[in-house]
């Protein structure tokens, strides 16, 4: 098992202790020059010019000063994995509290028999999953155009699946959109649980993918690429914190045409940090304007998509995108032209 977290701040060990007597491998992705000191044996740590090293020109895959820095933590574990193993995802404010964290992990993407949710529009509010959440609090990237007519998912009958990713949830403070914390229901319930320990999400169902808690096969680790951030697409407006959101989107899309199947539920975390709200409100600000647009392009170029290997489907998934990005707006067409660059290199790197 490999354990991929980017930090900036700090690694608190004691929050992992569970994976480490796990004996699980980390790679902390040091989203700096080089301010991150870890002396474990299991903890290797790569900063910025340990980047420029292994990608060369190909750098401009993974972006700087934002979570979607873990995408080289996925190339590095999708270079020298066993094809076994299972990556983990996780955010450094995010502590392990459950001692068999890493047999929960294993459990989460075995084969068995679980129950399959189901939405009636495309989008699934992955909160209705919990037991007794607050009414109207939906996760982070969840289309605002969806919420008013949005009705809670179905729980149905059981399906034997092999999940190839699984989305873990968090406890105490959710992942919702920061402009939601201002008017909302409440968002911090530390002490929440599950309907059901896990359930499959039904194919034409997306999800907010949120990064902060995920663990996945490796085969699949080409789609989990997180998206570029932090892109000014006007002055002073940026496209930011979207990146496991549409990327969470391409993934859900492409397992969907590829029949993987997707679970959602334990292992589950504590969250035990609140961002900036004013910050992080301005940095998603523009997206919530093109998230609705965004997933048009996607979903019109996934229908001229065949089923193949993950890193053939998102070679396959650029070049619709390149296609698309003419017919933008004004707002999405700068942002296109940067996550195309980025995606071809991450594709030609992992390819080498």
């Amino acid at each position: 098992m490999i354990v991929v977290i980017p930090t900036n701040r700090e690694v608190k060990m004691p929050y992992l202790q569970p994976l480490i007597d796990s004996g699980a491998r980390f790679i902390v992705i040091d989203d700096t020059e080089g301010s991150i000191r870890i002396d474990h044996p299991q903890f290797e740590v790569f900063n910025w010019a340990d980047r420029r090293r292994l990608l060369g020109d190909l750098d401009v895959a993974i972006p700087r000063a934002n979570g979607a820095s873990r995408s080289l933590g996925f190339y590095l574990a999708w270079h020298r994995a066993e094809q076994d193993e299972i990556i983990v995802a996780l955010d450094d404010d995010c502590e392990v509290y459950h001692a068999d964290f890493a047999q929960r992990v294993q459990r989460a993407l075995a084969s068995m028999a679980r129950p399959q949710a189901r939405a009636e529009g495309r989008h699934l509010n992955i909160v209705d999953l919990y037991a007794g959440p607050p009414r109207n609090l939906f996760p982070r990237g969840f289309p605002y155009s969806e919420r008013g007519a949005y009705r809670p998912c179905e729980i149905r009958e059981q399906v034997m699946r092999e999940p190839k990713f699984c989305l873990g949830l968090w406890k105490q403070i959710f992942d919702v959109n920061a402009i939601d914390k201002i008017k909302g229901p409440a968002f911090c319930h530390p002490d929440i649980e599950l309907q059901y320990p896990s359930v499959v999400i039904s194919p034409g169902n997306l999800v907010s993918v949120c990064s902060m808690n995920m663990q996945f096969r490796l085969e699949v680790a080409p789609a989990a690429y997180q998206l570029p951030m932090h892109v000014e697409v006007m002055p002073g407006w940026v496209i930011d914190r979207y990146g496991d959101i549409w990327g969470g989107f391409i993934l859900k899309a492409l397992m969907d045409l590829k029949g993987d199947a997707m679970v959602v539920g334990e292992p589950m975390i504590r969250h035990v940090k609140e961002g900036n709200v004013q910050r992080n409100t301005w940095q998603e600000h523009i997206c919530h304007m093109v998230n609705d647009e965004f997933l048009g392009i996607l979903a019109a170029a996934v229908t001229r998509i065949r089923p193949a290997s993950y890193l053939e489907m998102m070679a396959a998934l650029n070049d619709e995108f390149r296609r698309a990005t003419s017919g933008c707006s004004a707002l999405l067409k700068p942002y296109f032209e940067h996550l195309t660059v980025a995606l071809a290199a991450w594709t030609k790197a992992l390819a080498k």
